[in-house]
């Protein structure tokens, strides 16, 4: 086995891990939200980690397919990857923000 395919087993490991670790997460936000608008936003966040995730689970699987169109498409999703962690960080950084003013509020 080469070091790049022990590299992929453990970031495919790593991601497959981490997302069953985010499923029970669903139900836990619904219930220790403060109300549905925070809600909304703890439901977007948890639903772009795991959609980038679950991207990067395919990614790992696809950079080793011997197909070539398949090979091709590789960038465009590393692409959408970066786009889903900026936007994670994006809403992170915004309830981050809205916290800090409730309880400045308060």
């Amino acid at each position: 086995m080469t070091i790049l395919s022990v590299v992929q087993l453990i970031i495919f490991s790593v991601l497959l891990l981490n997302t069953v670790h985010l499923m029970p997460a669903f139900g836990r936000l619904l219930k220790g939200a403060q109300s549905a608008f925070q809600s909304g936003y703890l439901c977007a966040m948890l639903t772009l980690r795991l959609a980038r995730n679950i991207l990067g689970l395919i990614l790992v699987t696809a950079s080793t397919a011997p197909n070539p169109e398949i090979h091709a498409l590789v960038p465009k999703g590393i692409l959408l990857f970066l786009v889903l962690a900026v936007l994670n960080a994006a809403l992170t950084q915004y309830m981050e923000r809205l916290r800090v003013e409730e309880g400045a509020r308060f």
